[in-house]
This record gives C-alpha cells, sequence and structure tokens, in this order.
C-alpha cells in the first residue's frame, strides 16, 4: 500500500533522497493498515476481554515479548547488518535465524512455564499460559524474521506486507473469538492468539522463500557475544516499554492494569509513524555509515526533527481527541481520557529518541545505546516501583515521562560525543 500523492510530496521534501522518500513511503502506507489493524483489535480486545482480561493480558505479553527478544540471541539485526554488507549470505543468515530462534525458544519457555505462576501476571491456568509462550517465543519471532529480512534486502514494499500481516490475522482472530465465544475468556483467547501466530509466521516465512528461495539451514559461529548484545538491548527495550504493566497489576489490581495498559495502547497507535519512520531508516543508516560518518550523522540529525514532529502531531492529537475514547472502547474506561492526555508529550519524546539510538547503532557505538537502554530500565522499574504505590495510576505515568526525556537527552548527547568508529 502507498499513501496518497500529496503525502508522498510532503514527504519528498523532508526526504531529499528520492529512494528514502519513496521506501518511507511505501511504509508509511503499510503502517497506515497496521493502524487500522491496531485500532480495530484494541477496540474488540477492551470491550471483549474488560479492563481485568485485557490488563491480565498486557501483562503478561509484557514480559514474554521482552524474554522474546533472547530468542534467536540476536540473530535478526545479526541479519541485517551482515546482509546488508554481504546480499549473497541472505539464505545462509535465514537458516541461521530459522535455527538460532527454535534452539534458544524452547529452554525460554520452559523456564517461563515454570516461574510465571508465581506472579499475578501468570495466573491464566497451564494451557493458556503454554499457547501464550508458543505464539510469542517462537512463531512470534519467525513471523518477526521476515521484517529483518526485508529491511536488509531493502524492499519496502515486503516490510510493510510483514508488519501489517500479524496485526490484520490478530485482529480477525478476535472478531471470530468473540463471535464463537460469550463472554470470551482467556482461555479461549489464547488458543485463537496461538492460531494467529501460527498462520503469521507461516505467511511471512512464505514471502521470504518467495523471494529468496529456500532458507539454508545453518549455525553461524563466532557470534554469540555481539548477539547477546543486540538481543540484551532489544529484551531492555522491550522492558523498559512494557514492564511497568507488571508493576502496575502487582500494585493495583487487573482493572487499572487494564487502564494504563490501554492509554500506553493508544499512545503505540499514534506512534506508529515513527516506527515506520525507523524501520526505513535503520538499514540504510547502517550502509551509510560504512560510506560516511558524517554523511550519517547529518542524516540522523535531519531525521530526528522530522520524528519529533510526527510525535508533536499525535500528541496533540490525544489532547483533542481523548475526550472520545471511553464512546469508543464503552464505559468502563470513564477514567482512560486523563490518563491519555498525560501521556501527550511522550511521542515526539520517543521520535527523537528513536533516530539518536539508531545513529549510535550504526555508528559502531552499540555499547552505548546498550548502556542507555539499562539505565532507562533501571529508572523505570525504579520509579515506577515507587510512584505507583504513592501516587496511583497517575505516578506511574509521570514516572515514564520523566524517564524517557531522561534517556532522549541522553542518547543525543552520547551521539554528539567523540568520534564514530
Amino acid at each position: 500500500m502507498r499513501p496518497p500523492r500529496r503525502a508522498r510530496a510532503l514527504l519528498a521534501r523532508f526526504l531529499p533522497e528520492k529512494a528514502l522518500a519513496l521506501d518511507v513511503s511505501v511504509i508509511f502506507g503499510g503502517f497506515g493498515l497496521q493502524l487500522l489493524t491496531q485500532v480495530g483489535w484494541l477496540v474488540l480486545a477492551l470491550r471483549l476481554l474488560g479492563p481485568e482480561g485485557y490488563g491480565l493480558f498486557a501483562a503478561l505479553t509484557a514480559i514474554t515479548v521482552a524474554v522474546g527478544c533472547f530468542a534467536g540471541w540476536g540473530s535478526d539485526q545479526l541479519l541485517i547488518r551482515e546482509v546488508a554488507r554481504d546480499p549473497a549470505a541472505m539464505r545462509h543468515w535465514v537458516g541461521h535465524g530459522l535455527l538460532s530462534i527454535l534452539l534458544t525458544a524452547l529452554p525460554l519457555g520452559l523456564a517461563l512455564f515454570l516461574l510465571l505462576p508465581l506472579v499475578e501476571a501468570g495466573h491464566l491456568g497451564p494451557a493458556a499460559l503454554a499457547m501464550v509462550l508458543l505464539a510469542d517465543l517462537w512463531l512470534g519471532r519467525w513471523a518477526n524474521l521476515a521484517i529483518s529480512v526485508a529491511m536488509a534486502a531493502g524492499q519496502p514494499g515486503r516490510q510493510s506486507a510483514a508488519t501489517v500481516i500479524p496485526g490484520a490475522l490478530r485482529l480477525a482472530a478476535i472478531i471470530l473469538a468473540g463471535l464463537l465465544h460469550a463472554p470470551l475468556t482467556m482461555e479461549a483467547w489464547a488458543g485463537w492468539y496461538l492460531g494467529a501466530s501460527a498462520l503469521s509466521a507461516l505467511l511471512c516465512l512464505g514471502l521470504v522463500v518467495r523471494d529468496h528461495g529456500w532458507p539454508r539451514p545453518a549455525w553461524i559461529p563466532g557470534l554469540w557475544a555481539e548477539g547477546l548484545t543486540f538481543a540484551a538491548e532489544s529484551a531492555l527495550q522491550a522492558s523498559v516499554k512494557d514492564l511497568d504493566k507488571p508493576i502496575v497489576l502487582q500494585f493495583l489490581g487487573p482493572e487499572a492494569a487494564g487502564l494504563y495498559a490501554a492509554a500506553f495502547r493508544v499512545v503505540d497507535v499514534v506512534a506508529l509513524p515513527i516506527k515506520a519512520l525507523g524501520y526505513a531508516l535503520y538499514a540504510r543508516m547502517f550502509r551509510l555509515a560504512a560510506e560516511s560518518l558524517e554523511a550519517c550523522r547529518a542524516l540522523a540529525r535531519r531525521m530526528a526533527g522530522l520524528a519529533a514532529a510526527l510525535g508533536a502531531a499525535g500528541g496533540a492529537g490525544l489532547l483533542l481527541f481523548a475526550g472520545l475514547l471511553p464512546l469508543v472502547f464503552g464505559g468502563a474506561y470513564a477514567g482512560l481520557p486523563f490518563l491519555v492526555r498525560l501521556l501527550a508529550p511522550l511521542p515526539p519524546l520517543l521520535g527523537a529518541y528513536v533516530v539518536g539510538a539508531d545513529l549510535l547503532s550504526a555508528t559502531g557505538r552499540q555499547s552505548h545505546r546498550l548502556a542507555v537502554v539499562v539505565v532507562s530500565l533501571a529508572l523505570t522499574l525504579g520509579l515506577c516501583w515507587l510512584a505507583t504505590p504513592l501516587l496511583g495510576l497517575e505516578g506511574a505515568v509521570l514516572a515514564r515521562l520523566l524517564v524517557q526525556a531522561l534517556c532522549t537527552a541522553l542518547v543525543w548527547a552520547l551521539a554528539a560525543r567523540g568520534v564514530a568508529r
């Protein structure tokens, strides 16, 4: 999907490189479809599962998605880097990624299956818990590998398709589940969630095979340290984004956790254009850094302004239209507009942070980026743990805003300091 001609012309004004403008416009089109599927999924999930059910599911998947970043041991990020340098190695790296995900997902899944019932987020029952673990640690990671393949190959159309497919199938799954189950229980939804994840993996990998041929299953040795760095950074970033939700669940209960998770889900939807821009830039920044570090840094500075502007527009939308959310999600979410308006500064901060963090990776300073994420996680968990029991949901929101502002400033301070290698 491509956006209208006027939108493409506007992007071209900000993106002088025609190829980059085209990539961003195509990916924006894909994220436009993802926006529709995410809005549909969110509306139905909040209505069918209710605040308590959605809060429990959001807290559980916050943990499984964070741990799932270690499934594959960073092989998806290594694939982007290595194939951007040597396209002929694509099939070997796809085979390595599939094998790595499978071998690491099994022990991770077993560990979570045994440990999660000890906390509130794991109180789903063994069958439902096992299905969510299979979906997030194995099948979802296989589907995500197709996005990395498209990024490395410079295929924005395929990247958009691989981004849209999981959300579209998840939307179809909750529509069917809502029609066939009244009420929709967590056990029933876990089965539909697993089925949608399996079909997503099948279709996304089918696109990879169609474009690049069958993968060559192979283990590429000597990359455990680098892979761990990439995996840890992704896991820490996911933890920063979502591990505050289990804290809210633990202190305030599932209903409050449902409101809190819904507010951040609304922000995630608003921030989709920023995510699209980051996807379009990531592999390109690695290629540009190999040619000219200064050119890469100049591109990042220009794109940071665009990303912050996109985020500011999204934040303005949150302020203006948050009052309509209870009409969409139902009366049980009457407290949602206040939380969403509090979060209005978050999208522009995220926009500037994403580009600055990718600049650190592209210019050989992945360790600096990892250090920022470690600081961010420690501050997020610590401040949320202190603020939530004292100030309730508002305290947790303010803690997240403060941490994001500090980390955005830190990542650009590091990006501007010294000469990249």
